[in-house]
């Protein structure tokens, strides 16, 4: 039966697919718009055009971007890393935090994924070692990280007491602060840059082949059995028929990898900007188009698209208008629309089913046709369907912020007042649409075929996901002035924040701060600064959501001496600053003061209970909790020589950060419900940061080299730990986040050891159960068993660094640029089937790492366990042995350039042609690969892969 369609209306089937038809004849529109406009700037352009250097050698900047502003870097005495646009552009990646990682001392930003995804997807970060929480956009807020590097002018990481207690409530764990282009005086400039590449994983698990699998299958039977002999599994002449590929579909022999994964996927990227200005106006426009395909494969019987892929259209605008000669406008408008599309499974399960699945499970498809299966693996059914049978999903995201910030200067009442207010609404909706069916498979043998699963026709659905809404409210007075020899600026602010998530009935959360600093130089060598914050949070009990929060700090620029500028004239810079303050974050669940109960007949105690509260809360309030808290000291020196050509900043910093909320450790199960939490844990961090940078040009030639290191050191101060029977179990006085278990001291290697009564055992895995090959613990305590009492710090206990260099140079055209990123003293607990072999009832996969088990033959030599089927208790327990040093070094961006020659583009009636290559993540070396050469050191397993991305490009600006 055909549907009919009223004129003029599209089924609900349709809309999206219209809505990404619209977007795309719009950019198309707006650029074709533009190039013309550009082609009629050119004649007025041909003198005195301003073009952006791709190396960027300069003088340090004089003003450096802070919460709610931008201060003389001469007065600053706060701890700000900033980078900016050109650094952040030379990495192809949708995400802006990708371009990060070894750029910023005190950033440590990690991946537990990669691949097309949404904002933040298997991403993490945190300033100093406690954990980060807020990105703001233009001093708000925002939820998305995927956006065009090309709108960014700079971004900040705010790392002490001073540069955040302005904050409020959310001020302790550090800030990311980004800032948008705006428009700047002159000429229309217009950019525009064409981007493609490919994309490959970094590391993929290696599978080993039916044969191995088989053969090592058999030992591991045979193996659980001890000395009594077993019929093998496999017999010689089916090994040699999975070796040989005989009969590969009674016994095939299957890379899974290699059948549901491409070899590279492509990404493309186009960007048209322009910014200048007008008869009392500046302005900056960005549209922006990223596609960013997966590694899927998909089937050409399909009509649509059953691959992992981000779709991204992004456009912002931002106008400055000078409404009176006293009064500026700031609006700014940014929309994006994405769309993530992927197999109507979820690429989460194609991977879990791509790491469990052996070779020899079922061949792909039956001589007939159809699809294999088995009856072992029912649950994974066959991984080929679930990529290109099983129908297809996508999540569309719409982000709309509108902005508006009104600029008074109140010079008629004295020179350098000014008031601004400042409004901002952002609206986010997430919509996920399932076009989902099913297949059965067939397995395939002695001739006949057996069928598993069913077919179902394809059916659609939409589930609306996450819709919040961000309004964001500001109103500031500000002074600054100069006059002989005293600077001082002053800022007081009022701002409120309401984030509202519609698909649940939460009321919203609300975040206000009242706050003010003041910042005075004298004579350009002496500042001083102080800031004070009074912080509230709704969801807190009313007496309790207050709080006031301070900083003060003192700089001296001791370049500005006599006897240092006189007898050291080298020393261009030299300020020395400290800075101290109570910071706090507000940690509190939704309204965890207020006691609720079900409307319900009788009354018990217990899960699901009258006592408890909605899904994830406790289920008895706690009308004590209050804000956590950080006590922040930070001690800094910038150091500049030559003229800057040698620029050094170091700090120390050391936090206390207190009142941390946690569940209660002295509980007792009679209570009969759950316990809330409370404000009791205690933890430092200390560390330094440190960054140096030379920067000189020769002639023609330019360069620079910029490295940054961090070292953070941690300790659990205090923990409300229930009284331990040693010492060496007590985590108080150790590392936050130390790892604890069992300590291996290898492996048993004959009988003769397991039974010996001097080497203590597990109670839950006796002597009978053990076999040569399984793992040996300490037995700390000496009493001749191995039990929890044994268990104590396994982790190295040493301070986390990571580092970064950056490095390149211009001349005559071509510019070069590489980054590389890397850590000391990390350690990865690596646990779970996929490292022991033939787990999940004997039924999952075996890798090339199962190689190195142990064996009589190497005994010796042997660093992995014998091979088992299904569970093991011993080997399995939270131990050392499972515990590797993963270090690691990567080349993480390399871009290389050339710039045509003036006079050449120009013939064309282009200023200025660039063309370029760049690369992410493209060489790594790591620690962990002395164990598994087949992992990433930050992503493995079930997860999406980290992506090696290299890209080629061209630039045109008129």
């Amino acid at each position: 039966m055909k549907r009919k369609l009223t004129a003029g209306v599209l089924p609900p089937s349709c809309l999206g697919r219209q809505v990404y038809c619209n977007v795309n004849l719009v950019l198309l529109i707006a650029m074709l718009l533009l190039f013309s406009s550009a082609r009629a700037q050119v004649a007025h352009t041909k003198a005195g055009v301003r073009l952006d250097s791709v190396i960027e050698i300069s003088k340090p900047p004089a003003a450096v971007p802070i919460l709610y502003g931008e201060q003389a870097k001469s007065r600053l005495v706060q701890s700000v890393a900033t980078v900016y646009t050109n650094q952040l552009t030379t990495t192809p990646s949708p995400q802006f935090l990708q371009a990060l990682p070894g750029r910023i001392p005190g950033l440590n930003i990690f991946f537990s994924s990669g691949g097309p995804g949404l904002d933040g997807n298997g991403m993490g970060f945190n300033i100093r070692g406690a954990r980060a929480q807020i990105i703001l956009i233009d001093g708000v807020e925002r939820g998305y990280q995927s956006i065009d590097p090309e709108q960014i002018e700079s971004i900040s990481v705010l790392k002490d007491a001073l540069s955040t207690v302005m904050f409020g409530q959310r001020s302790s764990y550090g800030i990311i602060s980004i800032r948008t282009k705006k428009g700047d005086i002159g000429k229309p400039r217009i950019s525009f840059t064409a981007q493609s590449g490919f994309e490959t994983p970094t590391a993929l698990p290696k599978p080993l082949s039916a044969w191995q699998y088989a053969t090592l299958y058999n030992e591991a039977k045979q193996n659980d059995a001890g000395t009594t002999p077993v019929i093998p599994q496999y017999t010689p002449a089916q090994i040699d028929a999975y070796q040989n590929h005989t009969d590969p579909y009674t016994y095939p022999d299957v890379n899974w990898y290699n059948q549901v994964l491409r070899n590279r996927a492509g990404e493309h990227r186009y960007n048209l900007n322009i910014q200048g200005s007008g008869k009392g106006f500046r302005y900056f426009v960005d549209l922006d188009n990223m596609k960013e395909k997966g590694i899927i494969q998909t089937s050409d019987a399909n009509k649509y698209n059953t691959n992992a892929q981000l779709d991204r259209y992004a456009l912002r605008t931002n106008v400055g208008v000078d409404v009176t000669p006293v009064t500026f406008a700031q609006l700014n408008i940014f929309g994006r629309f994405q769309r993530y599309n992927q197999p109507g499974g979820g690429v989460g399960g194609i991977f879990s089913s791509l790491l469990n699945t052996p070779a020899l499970a079922y061949p792909v498809f039956n001589p007939d046709g159809s699809l294999g299966g088995s009856d072992k693996y029912q649950g994974n059914t066959n991984i080929w369907g679930q990529a290109v049978a099983r129908g297809y999903q996508f999540q569309d995201v719409r982000d709309i912020a509108v902005d508006v910030e009104v600029t008074q200067k109140l010079d008629v009442l004295t020179k350098g007042l000014f008031l601004k207010a400042k409004a901002s609404n952002n609206n986010t909706v997430y919509y996920t649409t399932t076009r989902a069916k099913n297949f059965e498979v067939y397995q395939y043998l002695n001739n006949g075929y057996t069928k598993y699963g069913s077919t179902t026709e394809q059916t659609t659905s939409g589930n609306p996901n996450d819709r919040y809404r961000i309004v964001y409210l500001e109103g500031s007075l500000g002074y600054d002035r100069t006059f002989k020899k005293h600077a001082i600026s002053a800022l007081t602010v009022v701002n409120q924040q309401s984030r509202l998530t519609f698909s649940t009935t939460n009321l919203p959360e609300i975040y206000t701060a009242y706050s003010g600093k003041l910042n005075y130089c004298f004579n350009e060598k002496y500042i001083g600064e102080g800031a004070v914050s009074y912080g509230g949070y709704n969801w807190l009990e009313p007496s309790k959501r207050w709080a006031t929060y301070w900083a003060g700090g003192i700089g001296w620029n001791l370049h500005k001496e006599a006897f240092i500028s006189r007898n050291l004239p080298f020393i261009s810079n030299l300020k020395l600053r400290a800075n101290y303050g109570l910071t706090g974050q507000a940690n509190a669940g939704y309204f965890t003061y207020i006691q609720t109960y079900f409307n319900a007949n009788g009354y018990w105690f217990g899960s699901g209970s009258s006592l408890d509260r909605a899904a994830g809360e406790n289920a008895i309030a706690n009308t004590g909790l209050v804000p956590e808290k950080a006590k922040k000291f930070d001690a800094g020196i910038d150091l500049g020589l030559w003229n800057n050509k040698l620029t050094i900043t170091a700090d120390y910093f050391f936090n206390k950060f207190y009142d941390l909320v946690a569940a209660p450790t002295f509980t007792t199960a009679i209570f009969g419900a759950n316990y809330p939490n409370k404000n009791y844990q205690r933890f430092n961090y200390w560390g330094t940061d440190i960054s140096v940078t030379w920067q000189q040009s020769i002639k023609k030639f330019t360069w620079f080299a910029s490295g940054n290191f961090s070292l953070v050191q941690s300790k659990v101060v205090y923990n409300a730990e229930l009284p331990k029977n040693y010492d060496y179990q007590v985590t108080t006085g150790k590392p936050v986040g130390l790892q604890y278990g069992y300590t291996a001291i290898g492996l048993f290697k004959s009988y003769d050891e397991i039974n010996d009564a001097a080497n203590a055992v597990l109670p839950s895995s006796p002597r009978s159960s053990l076999r040569p090959g399984d793992i040996r613990y300490l037995d700390r305590n000496g009493d001749g068993q191995i039990t929890i009492d044994d268990q104590a710090p396994i982790g190295n206990a040493k301070p986390t660094v990571y580092y970064g260099l950056h490095t390149g140079f211009s001349f005559k055209g071509f510019d070069l640029s590489l980054l590389v990123q890397g850590t000391f003293n990390r350690q990865s607990y690596l646990n779970g089937d996929f490292m022991n072999g033939f787990g999940n009832g004997g039924q999952n996969n075996a890798y090339e790492y199962n190689l190195g088990r142990f064996t009589t033959a190497t005994a010796e030599t042997a660093q992995q366990p014998r091979l088992w089927l299904g569970s093991n208790t011993n080997n399995t327990q939270t131990s050392s042995f499972w515990l590797k040093n993963n270090d690691f070094v990567r080349l993480k961006n390399v871009e290389l350039g050339y710039t045509f020659p003036e006079k050449l583009s120009r013939k064309i009636g282009l200023p200025s042609v660039r063309l370029f290559a760049n690369g992410l993540n493209l060489l790594t070396w790591a620690e962990i690969y002395d164990v598994r050469k087949d992992l990433d050191p930050e992503a493995w397993g079930g997860a999406y892969p980290v992506m090696k991305i290299v890209n080629f490009g061209i630039n045109i600006k008129f």
